[in-house]
């Protein structure tokens, strides 16, 4: 019998490749988006573990004023450049 072995991205990037002012292209539409503040979100509560958001403000043929300004949580951008889905751009890249 046939064993079925799933394969998961490499990690290749980490929280210290994220930078406000970072510059990410999507693979797919090639829009671009800057980084712009990293916010945890639960700042104001004392029980519960950070979760970090980025405010993304994206440009390019795929963006409108509905995906314009998006937030993302941080392990999401992380996987989605570990996916090949995203790539940092400029010097900022790993």
């Amino acid at each position: 019998m046939a064993k079925l072995i799933t394969v998961m991205p490499l990690k290749k990037h980490s929280v210290s490749d994220l930078k406000t002012g970072t510059l990410i292209r999507d693979i797919q539409t090639g829009d671009l988006a800057l980084l712009i503040k990293r916010v945890d979100l639960f700042s104001e509560t004392d029980d519960q573990e950070a979760l970090w958001i980025w405010e993304i403000t994206w440009t390019g043929p795929a963006t409108d004023s509905w995906n314009r300004h998006m937030p993302y949580i941080e392990e999401a951008v992380l996987g989605l450049l570990d996916g090949g889905v995203w790539e940092i751009k400029g010097d900022d890249g790993p």
